[in-house]
């Protein structure tokens, strides 16, 4: 019956659209038969499709279908995947929103997810780790960090109270090696009200011991601090996991500005016209440029100021994702959740931010952590140090201080190749936002 009614529809068609039907010969119906399911075959009368042709055998016409372009999903299966709780978690997000989510949201959930976030259920720091920041490199970071607190404190008039908050503080070794090397400065430490502010961590990991008699509280939020006196903020190493949003400049239509446009008009605003002229590609990172407008209003109305040490670039930042598993680079899909995901600081950005929302503050800077810790004497610090110490205390100073200040390989290691000290001086920049009351801080005079 259905080839029958297939036939008859094909002999009304027109001459000319009956023509786009294909012809095949055939030299007996075994042949005809034998076509595969996936390209089925209906054979009609030879009156109903002759043609002036010559043909030896009975012709036949045939409908291809062309199934190329169709859905094919996987089958479901009940067998347990290999994937991480993470994994599924951003798989799950994906399949939701129908589409894929931004690098921004990528990066929150890596790092800070509550359940399995990068920060979250490990120790990061140091060499069993997956990464060293300054203060993990060696004691004379903290202790020259501890000397600008101290002449900007004296710079402020000696205040008898100073909120001395970090931002980021990790383990809380910072800020033990600049309490341990101020401790000769009494007037200095006891007007000292220290608070950690940390997003990534939970406070019960500040373990260091000398912390646990002067930290007034372990916070996750600048405003929670409700001393009216002078602060003393250092958002070291804090910015650079912050998740960005990341433009490719393509001509699109939108009907109003969206909340990321926002942010990048702001930056191209504040960016050189040689900048704008190269750029296809540019990292935007509005969590960034929010904290330094809440630093700088914080350094407005209660006076002091805030030190700013992290890697990243004096211009616009372009293509600087990274992602670090144990000291190496890795891909940042590879196994999200176990390795760090950070960028470029827009130092610029961090500038203009701060001087937007405030006229009381004035920003100096960048220059890089050579200079920084250079100005602040950490060269006689070393020398002092290396004065009474073993030979192996000997060379973990040499090498904590090239990584410090030095840059590139460090010339006098004859050690391993893989271990070879790599010099992080020019590659991290400094930054200093204060009150216009009090003056131009060292070292950036």
């Amino acid at each position: 019956m259905l080839r029958r009614f297939i036939s008859q529809a094909a002999a009304t068609l027109p001459q000319r659209r009956r023509f786009l039907i294909s012809r095949q010969c055939s030299s007996s119906s075994a042949t005809s038969s034998s076509q595969t399911p996936a390209e089925p075959s209906v054979e009609s009368p030879p009156s109903e499709i002759q043609s002036t042709d010559d043909y030896s055998s009975k012709p036949s016409a045939r409908i291809s279908v062309d199934r190329s372009g169709l859905n094919n999903p996987p089958e479901h299966s009940h067998e347990p995947t290999a994937d991480s709780d993470l994994v599924k978690h951003l798989k799950s997000i994906i399949k939701f929103r129908g589409g894929p989510i931004s690098v921004a949201e990528y990066m929150e959930e890596v790092l800070i997810n509550p359940k399995a976030g990068f920060y979250i259920n490990r120790d990061v720091f140091g060499a069993e780790g997956d990464f060293i920041t300054s203060p993990e490199v060696s004691q004379m970071f903290g202790e020259m960090v501890g000397v600008w607190a101290m002449c900007l404190w004296e710079q402020m008039g000696q205040p008898n109270k100073v909120n001395l908050v970090e931002l980021g503080p990790g383990r809380g070794t910072l800020m033990a090696d600049l309490l341990r090397g101020a401790s000769k400065f009494e007037k200095f430490t006891n007007s000292l009200h220290i608070h950690m502010i940390e997003r990534r961590f939970q406070p019960a990991k500040l373990e260091l011991t000398i912390l646990e008699s002067c930290l007034q509280q372990a916070i996750h939020n600048l405003f929670e601090i409700s001393w009216p006196c002078p602060q003393l903020l250092l958002p070291m190493n804090s910015l650079t996991p912050y998740p960005f949003i990341s433009f490719r400049f393509r001509v699109v239509l939108s009907p109003q500005p969206t909340p990321a446009t926002l942010y990048l008009l702001k930056r191209c605003k504040w960016a050189q016209t040689e900048e704008l002229k190269k750029l296809e590609h540019v990292e935007v990172c509005p969590k960034a440029m929010d904290l330094t407008q809440s630093i700088a209003k914080r350094i407005s109305s209660d006076g002091g100021g805030a030190l700013i040490i992290d890697y990243g670039l004096d211009g616009i930042v372009s293509d600087s994702l990274q992602a670090i598993r144990k000291h190496k680079f890795v891909d940042m899909l590879d196994d999200p959740g176990s390795a760090d995901l950070s960028a470029y600081v827009d130092f610029p950005a961090i500038r203009h931010s701060a001087e937007e929302i405030s006229g009381d503050v004035s920003v100096y800077g960048p220059i890089t952590q050579s200079q920084f810790l250079g100005n602040l004497g950490i060269n006689f610090r070393v020398e002092a140090l290396l004065q009474n110490c073993t030979e192996e205390q000997a060379e973990s100073l040499r090498t904590g201080y090239w990584r410090l200040v030095g840059d590139g390989e460090a010339p006098f290691w004859e050690g391993p190749d893989e271990q070879t000290p790599i010099g992080m001086g020019s590659r991290y920049l400094a930054m200093a936002i204060v009150n216009k009351k009090q003056g131009t801080p060292v070292p950036f005079q």
